[in-house]
């Protein structure tokens, strides 16, 4: 980065908070997603106490408040490749779509559909939509523009691609990636979504946006644009597998 607080890395601290003392300079940037993981491994069983809603509300709200809690960590705002973001962005919600359609026809004519891991989808009558029914799809959105694009990445950009390169993953410059830690990232993301061809060329494209603009800030909007590209396309078309 520009700015010598950054020492040129999308890592650096800026300033002090619970990010300077001691410990594992990779937790604030690993931590936010671990939560949000481990509470979603669990989230269906807490269906019968917070209902679904709560139990989604709940994780959201512990991500957010460990997110938060580790801000100072956090790569200095910058402009650079915004509009390239967008576009990405745009451009990633088309695809994820078309390539998602793809392989559901391949998966079914290949009978392999109860060999990939399929969402549990939520579901809104847009024509009768209570209030409580318009918070909840608030709710939603907000976790999927908002807290979903900053954890994911300030931990695949923000600290595994660069710690991939190197250990000491705050002296590695902004966007710099190897070929390993390119596949890597890709295959990591991949993994974690069913729609498998949709998330390795979308997280390709947003290893290649890192790289060109060297601001991680760009990637989150990126993120968030197609998140919330998708999210309007699913409401609208009822493709509910899709989230």
């Amino acid at each position: 980065m520009n700015d010598p607080t950054d020492i040129s890395s999308a890592n650096a601290l800026s300033g002090p908070g619970p990010t300077s003392g001691a410990g594992w300079p990779g937790l604030p940037f690993v931590a936010p997603l671990a939560v949000f993981l481990m509470l979603t491994s669990v989230e269906k069983q807490l269906y019968g106490l917070l209902t679904q809603t709560g139990a989604y509300g709940f994780k959201l709200l512990a991500t957010a408040a460990v997110l938060l809690w580790y801000r100072q960590a956090w790569p200095q705002w910058k402009h650079r490749g915004m509009l390239r973001g967008l576009l990405l962005g745009v451009i990633g919600v088309v695809l994820w779509v078309l390539l998602d359609s793809v392989q559901r026809q391949v998966v079914a004519a290949l009978n392999l559909a109860d060999w990939l891991p399929a969402r549990d989808g939520w579901r809104f009558d847009l024509q009768q939509l209570s209030l409580p029914e318009t918070l909840r799809l608030l709710l939603r959105f907000s976790g999927l523009v908002i807290v979903v694009p900053l954890a994911e990445e300030l931990c695949w950009r923000g600290f595994l691609a660069p710690w991939l390169v190197n250990e000491d993953f705050r002296t590695v410059p902004a966007g710099k990636m190897t070929a390993s830690s390119f596949l890597i990232v890709m295959a990591v993301f991949t993994a974690m979504h069913p729609e498998i061809l949709a998330a390795a060329v979308w997280v390709s494209g947003m290893n290649l946006l890192w790289q060109r603009t060297e601001n991680l800030w760009a990637c989150v909007v990126a993120h968030a644009t197609t998140n919330l590209l998708l999210g309007l396309y699913i409401i609208r078309t009822g493709s509910w597998h899709l989230w």
